[in-house]
């Protein structure tokens, strides 16, 4: 991965293309002029979470501004958004909009409206360009970048979907000003997973950052650091065939937690932040993980909200049990990234299924 010197820009590139991040305040109002831009077709659907309207508002202007057709469709904010019936509404409406193979899916909002609107940029018509337009933290950090699409079955989370780049991603950390402490919350437990991952100077930003969401400048410098990882192990395993499956760090059972509640119980990051958790103890009997550790980022992640004891209404079984049919198993009872310390990573790791069940009963208590 090559980042551009000068100027708000990170570019990745990905297989045999760049795929370039502008990252800026005031970026919504250049989304029109970038897409048309790319002398490709003059049709563009933007697909917007119901919860932020006013920066679909902005999007969708700015491309009339640069010329472009239009079409807006909303989605209802949560989790429930994402699934094969929310999907062909959106495919008949870009049907009926007349969006053609060079047109493009605009995605503004946060990971569910990303992951359903670019799984349609993937499948309608074989493949149309996307534009990623994260408007949540945990969607600038991690969701929007990397390509992966897709939706939920009541069998699991993401079952369905598919790897299709965007053409261009659009971040402005000013948006992150009107979100609610919650989402905030959400989105932080995605850049502790890098904080993690990469250890050193990031992971000490992390654990000293300040009340959600910070310094307007630091903010958008978190958010370059956080993406820049995830671009640089992306731009190594684009289909997740090996080095890219570090980024499932407190996935597994932050998943699996979020399935057994019932997709609503815990938002995505709150299910992470649980995860991470249950991913550090198992790291401690696996590999020798200092507990030093995770008391620390028990620590970080509960002064930003996030929750570090699960509901005991959640069933541990069932959690275990979805657990081992993850997507990501590859024939593993259980198969998790653990860490031996921070910037120590291993994948397809298979620990001992009691220890990993220890690991959540814990968090009960």
């Amino acid at each position: 991965m090559s980042t551009t010197a000068p100027g708000p820009v990170i570019t990745a590139v990905i297989g045999d293309r760049p795929v370039p991040v502008h990252l800026a305040v005031g970026a919504l109002d250049r989304v029109g002029a970038l897409v048309a831009g790319a002398a490709a077709g003059d049709g563009v659907i933007v697909v917007v979470d119901g919860g932020v309207p006013h920066a679909g508002a902005r999007v969708a202007a700015s491309c009339r501004d640069a010329g472009l057709r239009v079409a807006v469709e909303a989605v209802p904010a949560g989790e429930a958004s994402k699934n094969l019936g929310e999907l062909e509404r959106l495919a008949r409406a870009a049907a009926r909009a007349g969006i053609r193979r060079r047109d493009a899916v605009v995605a503004v909002g946060g990971g569910v409206v990303g992951d359903l609107a670019g799984f349609l940029a993937a499948s309608y018509q074989r493949g149309v360009r996307l534009v990623q337009v994260p408007t949540t933290l945990l969607a600038m950090v991690d969701s929007s970048l990397g390509g992966k699409t897709g939706v939920d079955l009541p069998e699991g989370k993401n079952y369905v979907g598919a790897v299709h780049q965007p053409e261009v991603v659009v971040m402005d950390p000013a948006v992150l000003a009107t979100l609610p402490p919650r989402e905030l919350a959400c989105g932080f437990a995605e850049v502790v997973k890098y904080g993690l991952l990469e250890g050193g100077d990031l992971m000490e930003m992390v654990a000293a950052w300040p009340a959600l969401p910070g310094p307007a400048a630091e903010v958008a410098d978190l958010i370059r650091r956080c993406a820049e990882c995830k671009l640089a192990v992306v731009s190594q395993d684009e289909f997740d065939l090996g080095r890219r499956a570090i980024l499932n760090l407190g996935h597994t059972a932050g998943h699996g937690i979020e399935a057994a509640a019932g997709y609503g119980g815990y938002h995505h990051g709150e299910a992470i932040s649980l995860g991470l958790l249950v991913a550090l103890r198992v790291s401690e009997h696996a590999l020798a993980l200092d507990p030093r550790w995770r008391d620390r980022t028990m620590d970080t992640l509960a002064r930003h909200g996030l929750p570090v004891t699960l509901d005991p209404s959640v069933d541990v079984d069932e959690v275990v049990e979805i657990m081992s049919r993850d997507k990501k198993a590859d024939g593993r009872a259980l198969n998790m990234v653990l860490l031996r310390a921070p910037g120590d990573v291993l994948t397809h790791q298979d620990p001992d299924p009691a220890v990993v069940r220890a690991a959540i009963e814990e968090l009960r208590s």
